[in-house]
């Protein structure tokens, strides 16, 4: 399955050896000793977030542009968008490091969506300054909104922050800057966000994926531990998609399924799945997503190197492939999912 035009809108790149991370400290003094930075790694991180990576290698790692490239394989990848990956320098301007960073890389990403504190006026207008001088890339802001009442389910914000009115002012900034809105949010968040997405039509956002359903295939954090409760999280996760995608300034990345708060495991086996594995486990997923947002407002997306710990690059975009051409879209409709509606939502013709 090669030829196919791809753009791949959320990598995220980084190098804890070098750069602010919360991991750097640990990297720097155990770098060369990885099995001794594994273990200490594991006992020093909580363990909601170690099941969350499933495996602290991928984020221990550098994750350079020749690394993405050396995943790719057989695909041709035209670029990549660059999706803010917890840099933790100090600061307002702090988040502007990365921007920095992802400019000055010798192969730099084709966008970049930049982290900023969104429910904070005065830093936001700071960091989105600091963001546009520190590169002509910048797309839009992600600030990570997901939050999930089990505390075995690791949690990255107060779950306030998604019903505020400081945080509906901020989209509404971001809006007349021209920027998109990256919403990471939990499943059991989504009507929420639609509520959200209903206050701040002007704001031109994007789910990123899906809607994470936490123990939708199997347990995770207390979650998806009988057949019950996974029928009762598809049900639920469906008809949170159906109340986000009534509005249609929101739009879906077709991604993130294979981490391993979803629950499918392939990241706890011996060996990565197949193509045939991948298309069964998510097929049905990524199409009732196209079928409930529309091809025109989806995009397959990769999310790696977070999903690396489940599925080898080559077999997942392999398996996209294969879901829409056993869906029977056209070659126009594939075109999009693939590379078009990237290029289009992030604006990569006017870098």
């Amino acid at each position: 399955m090669t030829g196919q035009r791809i753009i791949d809108p959320h990598v995220h790149l980084w190098d804890p050896r070098t750069t602010p991370r919360q991991i750097t400290p640990l990297v720097k003094l155990l770098g060369r000793f990885p099995n001794v930075l594994e273990r200490v790694g594991r006992a020093l991180t909580p363990t909601p977030l170690v099941e969350f990576v499933g495996d602290t290698q991928y984020v221990m790692n550098a994750h350079l542009p020749a690394d993405f490239r050396a995943d790719v394989g057989h695909h041709q990848v035209e670029g990549i968008v660059h999706v803010e990956a917890g840099w933790t320098a100090r600061g307002t301007l702090g988040p502007v490091g990365e921007t920095q960073w992802l400019d000055r890389l010798n192969e730099p990403p084709l966008g970049i969506v930049a982290h900023a504190v969104v429910d904070d006026p005065t830093a936001l207008e700071a960091q989105l300054d600091g963001h546009s001088i520190a590169s002509g890339r910048l797309r839009g802001v992600r600030d990570i909104l997901s939050a999930h009442p089990d505390k075995r389910v690791h949690t990255w914000t107060d779950p306030s922050r998604i019903g505020s009115d400081a945080l509906r002012v901020g989209l509404g900034t971001l809006a007349e800057r021209g920027l998109t809105f990256e919403a990471w949010c939990y499943s059991n968040q989504l009507g929420e966000l639609a509520r959200l997405a209903d206050d701040v039509p002007m704001t031109t956002m994007v789910l990123d994926h899906m809607g994470t359903p936490v123990g939708l295939a199997g347990p995770h954090g207390g979650q998806g531990e009988t057949e019950a409760d996974r029928a009762r999280i598809l049900d639920d996760w469906h008809a949170g998609l159906v109340a986000v995608a009534e509005h249609r300034n929101v739009h879906c990345k077709l991604s993130g399924l294979l981490m391993p708060i979803c629950g499918f495991g392939f990241h706890q086996r011996d060996t990565k799945p197949s193509v045939g594995e991948v298309v069964d486990a998510l097929g049905p997923h990524v199409l009732f997503g196209i079928e409930t947002f529309g091809v025109e407002r989806c995009m397959f997306a990769s999310n790696f190197p977070m999903d690396k710990v489940s599925v080898d690059y080559e077999v997942l975009w392999d398996a996209f492939l294969q879901i829409i051409a056993n869906a029977g879209l056209d070659a126009t409709q594939q075109a999009a999912l693939l590379a078009g509606n990237a290029a289009a939502f992030y604006r990569l013709e006017e870098r």
